[in-house]
């Protein structure tokens, strides 16, 4: 499970059992985001960049294999005849990347566990162990988005969509060099399923398929009773550990593996003597890696080292990187990017570098989520006007440093998204000519509108004090329009408890987001009307069923990605949120020694792994370490932002 986080961030959402998580509120959160920023500027920058990224091919030895095993069972001679594969497909790294040197990156705080399954282990950190040492039968291209090969070769889906096959490659190798076969498939799925591993969500979700079968060394098959394509991306991005070590009591494997990994295929492994326990870990590139020399990972993984130190608060690593103790930050407040990071003098002689990065990571849902069943919420109007009297440009500019951009998705970005989404501005007019005609026409003494002897009074639900600013021009916009707004600071989890049960009237919330929308858990009808799921709004609409249940079926990305965009247009203008704002770029502040290809980061990359197809310069770093050395000395820090993605995004369409 490689490829820059694309699949297992898909499968980690999967597991949870919907299209997102919670995070921060909107109006005070500083977490980042990705996506294509305005069409204007996409096409203004599209003439900066060469668009046409070269092909790579995954290359395989129909001849590799043990000689005991038939062609027909994926040994030695097999064709691939009757199978899918896709073995060329668009470069992700560059040619001109250069191996060695390390990066030094920080965690908050050290992981529970570091197993890759089981109790505790759905880190942010494993995650990015998981994708750099560990790898799936398949991944998914973060451009295409299409499945490509991994640790297998090729694939056969049935016609009736009920068993899946898969050819694994005879010249994958664990890190111990022994061979990758069926039975570390089976393996992997058992203990996964098993409940003594104390993990339910991961229980059910490879639950969903039925134990599978090795036909032979190289070919492995899955059954499923439920013929939807996230049976097969739960099948093919699940990591494979070796079952020499993990075909034992799931229960005995938390033990076990606790605080140390198996062996395993990816590019990457962790030492047992790199780990210094609640303090450093660091992931070290592999020169025996079965696949470095295969052409489909060209300029892929050039860094030897990721050297993570626990640093507990992003101020102290803030100040950390400034005095070159990590050479990579992610910068999460607006302020810091546009007020003090400028004024620091290694940024200002070139030799530390803010870096926008614009990437089509998916960007989740933020803003005010709507009631729809409590009237007068269940009109569409009411709904609008609420939006139109969203003064979101007023909060970028004098809360935000003009850092943040409008939601007009619910699905923003370059894949998914309506295209044909106009992104609502503040309109009073508007808002109020759409009040009168929900009958809200009389006004009181007071200024607020009402209609059958009740004030047009609604309760707006909140957690975070730093959300107090926003919430507060919205809810004095709602009043010259004459809807009263009353304020309710809660704890999260009071105010979660509220949302699931679904009982509020306006709550500011934010989601995240996958790779593979989950359009079901949040928009079906069929949990409208009942508490505990992400459908908080009680979203109900046929059309939308309808789509959603021919996305579900549908193993074509590129229908699906139609469907979604039909899905868009439809919920967008239902307007079961007042949608806020996003940080549109991958903002990080980096030492200027780093090199990249010019498209900045894979498609759908974020922070976490954006950085595996960097390297480090050589003749960088030495005019860095000059530099370093010379209070006088500057450097050119090259571009400040990166908007290749929303470039090619603008030639596509």
């Amino acid at each position: 499970m490689r490829l820059l986080l694309t699949l297992s961030t898909a499968l980690l959402m999967a597991c949870s059992g919907g299209d997102a998580g919670t995070t921060a509120d909107p109006s005070g959160a500083n977490a980042d985001g990705s996506n294509a920023a305005a069409d204007n500027t996409a096409t203004d920058a599209s003439s900066s960049y060469n668009l046409d990224i070269p092909l790579v091919k995954y290359a395989w030895d129909p001849q590799a294999g043990d000689p005991a095993v038939s062609a027909e069972d994926g040994g030695p001679g097999f064709t691939g005849e009757g199978w899918d594969t896709n073995l060329e497909y668009p470069a992700i790294g560059s040619p001109d990347a250069i191996k060695g040197g390390e990066m030094k990156d920080y965690i908050p705080d050290w992981p529970a566990t570091l197993r890759q399954t089981g109790q505790n282990w759905n880190t942010s950190f494993n995650y990015r162990v998981a994708a750099l040492c560990f790898e799936s039968l398949l991944s998914v291209h973060p451009q295409t988005l299409e499945t490509i090969p991994n640790l297998a070769t090729h694939w056969q889906i049935s016609e009736d969509k009920s068993t899946y096959l898969f050819r694994i490659n005879p010249e994958a190798r664990w890190s111990d060099d022994s061979e990758v076969t069926a039975a570390d498939v089976v393996a992997s799925w058992k203990l996964r399923v098993d409940p003594k591993i104390l993990d339910p969500s991961s229980n059910t979700y490879y639950g969903r398929l039925n134990e599978p079968v090795a036909v032979s060394k190289y070919i492995v098959e899955f059954t499923v009773n439920e013929k939807t394509w996230n049976n097969f991306l739960a099948a093919s991005g699940m990591s494979i550990f070796p079952a020499a070590e993990i075909d034992i009591p799931g229960d005995q494997y938390l033990d076990e593996y606790q605080f140390k990994y198996t062996a395993n295929t990816g590019p990457y492994m962790v030492n047992l003597d790199d780990i210094d326990t609640g303090k450093t870990i660091t992931i070290t590139r592999r020169d025996d890696w079965w696949a470095r020399d295969n052409p489909a990972y060209v300029g892929m993984y050039n860094i030897d080292r990721y050297k993570y130190s626990v640093v507990k608060q992003s101020e102290l690593a803030f100040e950390k990187i400034k005095k070159g103790e990590l050479d990579y930050f992610v910068v999460p407040k607006a302020q810091w990017w546009a007020e003090d990071i400028p004024k620091v003098d290694e940024v200002k002689r070139g030799l530390l570098r803010p870096l926008k990065i614009y990437t089509d990571n998916p960007i989740g849902t933020a803003g005010i989520a709507i009631n729809m069943q409590r009237p007068p919420l269940d009109d569409v109007k009411i709904r609008k006007a609420l939006q139109l009297l969203n003064d979101r440009k007023t909060k970028i500019e004098k809360l935000y440093f003009n850092e943040y951009e409008p939601l007009g998705s619910y699905w923003q970005g370059g894949t998914y998204q309506n295209p044909e989404n106009e992104v609502f501005e503040y309109d009073e007019f508007g808002a109020v000519e759409l009040l009168e005609q929900a009958g809200w026409t009389e006004i009181n003494d007071d200024g607020y509108r009402v209609k059958d002897g009740k004030i047009l009074e609604l309760g707006l639900i909140y957690r975070s004090a730093l959300s107090e600013r926003g919430l507060t021009i919205f809810q004095e916009a709602c009043k010259k329009a004459g809807i009263k707004i009353e304020l309710q600071l809660l704890t999260p989890a009071a105010s979660w408890k509220n949302l699931q049960g679904k009982d509020y009237e306006l709550m500011s919330t934010a989601w995240g987001a996958i790779v593979f929308p989950n359009p079901e858990s949040s928009w079906h009808s069929k949990y409208a009307d009942k508490p505990n799921n992400n459908n908080v709004t009680a979203f109900a609409d046929p059309k939308v069923d309808a789509l959603i249940e021919k996305y579900n079926s549908e193993y074509d990305i590129s229908e699906r990605i139609g469907i979604m965009r039909e899905l868009d247009g439809i919920i967008y203008h239902q307007h079961p949120y007042i949608l806020d704002h996003f940080l549109p770029s991958q903002r990080v502040l980096i030492w200027n020694k780093f090199d990249m290809p010019e498209w900045g980061a894979a498609r759908t990359a974020d922070t976490d792994n954006m950085h595996v197809i960097w390297w480090i310069d050589p003749a960088k770093e030495e005019a860095l370490n000059k530099a370093k050395a010379d209070s006088s000395a500057t450097l050119d820090p090259g571009e400040k932002e990166n908007r290749f993605w929303p470039a090619w995004n603008a030639a596509q369409n």
